[in-house]
């Protein structure tokens, strides 16, 4: 059965799994199944083989079928979660490292998992020190639970323009399409950085390129509402609103709190 089928990207929502490039279960394993749970291996086998080849839906599979294909498949996710999370664990700063999802984090991340492109990407807005790159990284956490393979790439608006800030080399591009393509994208404090004409020419192209691309981005902003255009340039917010799920989070600075 996985001779010409070993690892094909599916649809496994039906499944509860996520989409992904499984290593399918041979049909010597689906045979084996069917006989030892008293079923009869034709049928069994023939139905995995046209789930694979897309002429049979997750969704026409008898349930012992599914129940087959889902705990095949599962093992799989929990290797690809463990890599996720450790990749998590290795790129996250140490102060958020135990940030914890809530469920809007939760799902959508679940959605970035499921459809990145049909997702639409994420906007934290509110005042300085009420946990906005906190929330920023619990949902990275979360997408990272899914057991979703997307990995992501994080940078405040001052470190992103440093790195791209013109130099003599040929790697400036490299650099540039390396983070305006990453699968999953964290930018902190944009509309903070001092506004030239350099950075809102360079974050329009970055912004302009996730929009046309459907690439699942999160942003935070101290700008209030109504005043981002002033501070990016009318183009980025007008793709910001249309491509962005807002967040607005409210309460008092903590890191004062801290201090006091």
């Amino acid at each position: 059965m996985n001779q010409h089928f070993s690892t094909l990207t599916l649809d496994h929502a039906g499944l509860g799994l996520p989409p992904g490039r499984y290593a399918l279960p041979s049909e010597a394993a689906a045979r084996f199944h069917a006989q030892t749970a008293g079923l009869d291996p034709e049928p069994f086998a023939a139905h995995l083989l046209e789930h694979y080849t897309g002429k049979r839906p997750v969704t026409e599979l008898t349930e012992a079928e599914r129940r087959f294909l889902r705990g095949e498949l599962q093992e799989q996710v929990d290797e690809w979660r463990q890599a996720a999370l450790d990749y998590f664990d290795a790129h996250v700063p140490l102060r958020f490292a135990k940030a914890a999802p809530d469920a809007v984090a939760r799902n959508w991340a679940g959605r970035v998992a499921a459809a990145p492109h049909d997702t639409r990407s994420l906007l934290l807005a509110g005042p300085v020190g009420v946990g906005k790159t906190h929330y920023a990284f619990s949902a990275l956490r979360a997408v990272a639970e899914t057991g979703s393979t997307v990995r992501w790439q994080a940078y405040t608006a001052a470190n992103l323009y440093a790195a791209l800030r013109p130099r003599d080399d040929r790697r400036a591009d490299a650099d540039y399409e390396s983070i305006a393509h990453a699968p999953l994208l964290f930018l902190d404090d944009l509309g903070a950085a001092k506004h030239t004409e350099w950075a809102e020419e360079v974050t329009y192209r970055l912004v302009n390129d996730r929009y046309e691309r459907c690439l699942p981005t999160i942003f935070t902003t101290n700008v209030v509402p109504g005043q981002l255009g002033a501070a990016v340039g009318d183009r980025v917010a007008s793709r910001i609103a249309e491509m962005c799920e807002r967040v607005t989070l409210k309460g008092a600075d903590r890191r004062k709190k801290v201090a006091a």
